[in-house]
């Protein structure tokens, strides 16, 4: 424990540093007070707010996140790592008239001394002059008049927030509805990840349509419908032949007192396109029961996979653009760091049994608690297991447990812009691993800054 401790203390201390609101004082001045900090902060937001204000159509917002991460994830042996690593993220968005909106979202990252996803050789390194802005979402918004229907078309970020974000959760290139008929809204698009020929619409397409109904205030539930239409050669759904992944969800909410109680289940059909060497299907279920009071709440979450016991490796999820399943329990680990900016996402339990064809079994427990002078805590821990070790599709694997993941997050918010903690996980590592696995660890010192 000394040694992670002596890992990120120097990282931590320059993520301090590097908050504008501590910056250093003039020479010949005495250290600034603490009120000193509390007006130059104050001062800042109104300046900001008071940009905001501003005459003109288009407004900018963002955040800017510092991470120092120390960490030892390779569950065979002790393999640590420290870095840093930044992100600054603005959105600006053009509301021309009351119809029509115009928005780009984009994104600088740079890992300390690192090229990161910058093209140019010196992103993060000496000089720091590569090319690394990164286009997130450049798309036009037409609002229908006198309805609430709306269109998006361009780059804009979409995914299966219902079911976990498996299937897809990123940023893609298409156009997009919602509107409301009747009691139900609706929500849909298409979407085309890969064309190679523009000669004709082939190669991998994504259709997506979901209907949300609400008959009372208590409660709500929702139907869905997918397919990630796969004329690729070089597959892009987890698949080594052409195949059409259909996706049919439903999903239900309710509210009762202080508590909240929700699922979801999701059912996976593929076919072949060139021959049937690549059917298959499988399912997802999700179960949630949530409890709010004051200025705190608490959750469990559970999870089922089954194992994929076919003779061709069809009967499973596979990996799809996204990288954002089970990021909504607090995990780092077995589940997705919600606040990763370059280093490991996490997302063990998925990639390395559901993806794999085992399955996947896991009870997750989380919770959020704010404290008194803006401080606030987040916690987290899930159990998770393989619904087979020996699937017919896969490998025998050395056990069914793959861990257990315990994590936790204080942090301080300044001003309502400054937002400085310290999170950690740890996961205990199952026989799944290996008869004597090590453990894994993440702790990451963290500023983030909204505006």
């Amino acid at each position: 424990m000394s040694k992670i401790f002596k890992s990120i203390s120097a990282p931590l201390a320059i993520a301090l540093v590097a908050t504008p609101a501590l910056a250093a004082e003039p020479v010949g001045r005495a250290s600034p007070t603490v009120e000193d900090l509390k007006v130059e902060i104050n001062q800042l937001t109104a300046e900001v707010e008071e940009l905001k204000k501003g005459d003109s159509p288009f407004t900018v917002n963002g955040y800017y996140r510092l991470q120092a991460t120390s960490e030892s994830l390779d569950e065979t042996n002790d393999n640590s790592s420290s870095f840093v690593d930044q992100r600054l993220r603005a959105k600006i968005t053009g509301d021309l008239n009351d119809n029509v909106s115009l928005v780009w979202y984009g994104e600088f990252d740079s890992p300390w001394g690192e090229k990161g996803s910058c093209q140019g050789d010196n992103c993060g390194k000496l000089s720091a002059d590569g090319v690394g802005v990164e286009t997130k979402n450049a798309y036009a918004e037409l609002k229908v008049p006198n309805s609430d229907w709306k269109v998006r078309a361009g780059v804009q970020g979409y995914g299966f927030g219902k079911y976990e974000s498996f299937v897809t959760n990123d940023d893609m290139n298409g156009v997009s509805f919602a509107g409301n008929v009747g009691m139900a809204t609706l929500t849909g698009g298409w979407f085309k990840w890969e064309e190679n020929d523009e000669d004709s619409a082939d190669d991998v397409d994504f259709y997506m349509l979901s209907a949300e109904l609400h008959p009372s205030e208590v409660f709500h539930y929702g139907l869905t419908g997918a397919q990630i239409s796969n004329s690729s050669q070089a597959a892009l759904n987890g698949t080594a032949a052409r195949t059409d992944d259909n996706y049919f969800g439903a999903y239900a909410d309710f509210t009762y007192n202080k508590m909240a109680y929700s699922g979801s289940v999701l059912y996976k059909k593929s076919s072949g396109r060139d021959s049937d060497a690549t059917d298959g299907d499988t399912y997802m279920l999700n179960l949630y029961a949530q409890r709010h009071w004051g200025n705190a709440s608490l959750k469990i979450h559970g999870i089922y996979i089954p194992a994929d016991d076919s003779s061709n490796g069809a009967d499973r999820f596979a990996a799809n653009q996204s990288g954002w399943e089970l990021n909504s329990s607090n995990l780092q680990i077995f589940g997705t760091d919600y606040y990763y900016n370059n280093g490991s996402q996490g997302a063990k339990s998925v990639y390395d049994a559901a993806y794999q064809g085992y399955g996947l079994m896991g009870l997750m427990v989380s919770g959020d608690q704010e404290l008194s002078n803006d401080y606030y805590l987040k916690y987290g821990t899930g159990y998770f297991r393989v619904a087979d070790d020996a699937p017919d599709s896969a490998a025998q694997a050395n056990g069914s447990t793959l861990g257990t993941e315990v994590a936790a997050q204080v942090g301080k918010k300044f001003a309502g812009l400054y937002d400085i903690s310290l999170r950690g996980s740890y996961g205990f590592m199952g026989d799944f691993y290996g008869d004597d696995p090590e453990d894994t660890y993440k702790v990451v010192a963290m500023v983030n800054i909204s505006y």
